[in-house]
């Protein structure tokens, strides 16, 4: 953890807020369910059903509880200091109930997220409410001039004949939350399919979601 001084929730948000930007808490929750901050549990326990609880102290956070932990509308939880309990399946194999207690910020990657992809201007915040983009670019291999920006912003995002992609690129193409995103799954209007434990949304239903052709 040396590599990454882990910081207090409220100083994460005070560092999102001096980007000019609002949601400071929704925002830290997305980055971190899209794997693109590190965060940390002075105590992690994990329970699966019918079996003894493990506990991890000075944990590092996997991605995959961020995103209950967005799904459940516990991040308010999760970013007061307090204890966060995430209930898991009954069922022997099933999702693990997980507790998450002290949790904190790697300023480092915060940092990195926030120069890479958000504005510093608050004039352009104030044009672009949406220009935070919580995925990493995916570049295009071959790019063409003669499209248009917003079928060359989806060129970028999602490769040529792709069926199926990362929550993370959904949402940088779609501009949503990931708590957005997770409604619209749940609701049916994004369909998704597990890979093990990914989950990925089809190429189709975004495109019938934006109204416009995503992927080539």
């Amino acid at each position: 953890m040396t590599a990454h001084q882990p910081i207090l929730p409220a100083k994460a948000i005070e560092l999102v807020k001096s980007r000019n930007l609002d949601g400071a808490d929704a925002l830290l929750a997305d980055f971190a369910a899209a794997g693109l901050i590190k965060t940390y549990a002075l105590m992690r326990e994990v329970k699966p059903a019918g079996r003894p609880a493990k506990m991890v102290r000075d944990a590092q956070i996997p991605a995959e509880d961020w995103e209950r932990i967005v799904s459940s509308n516990k991040v308010d939880v999760a970013l007061s200091g307090t204890t966060v309990r995430l209930e898991g399946s009954p069922l022997q194999g099933g999702t693990p109930s997980v507790r998450i207690t002290g949790i904190s910020f790697s300023e480092t990657s915060l940092l990195t997220v926030l120069d890479r992809y958000c504005a510093k201007s608050p004039d352009r915040v104030a044009k672009q409410p949406n220009i935070c983009q919580a995925a990493t670019k995916i570049e295009s291999a071959t790019p063409s001039t003669n499209l248009s920006k917003s079928e060359e912003r989806y060129e970028d995002l999602i490769k040529p004949g792709a069926l199926t992609v990362s929550v993370a690129q959904a949402m940088q193409a779609t501009g949503l939350g990931r708590t957005s995103i997770d409604k619209l799954m749940r609701n049916g209007t994004l369909v998704r399919t597990k890979v093990g434990r990914r989950t990925l949304i089809s190429v189709e239903s975004i495109e019938r979601l934006v109204g416009a052709k995503v992927a080539g």
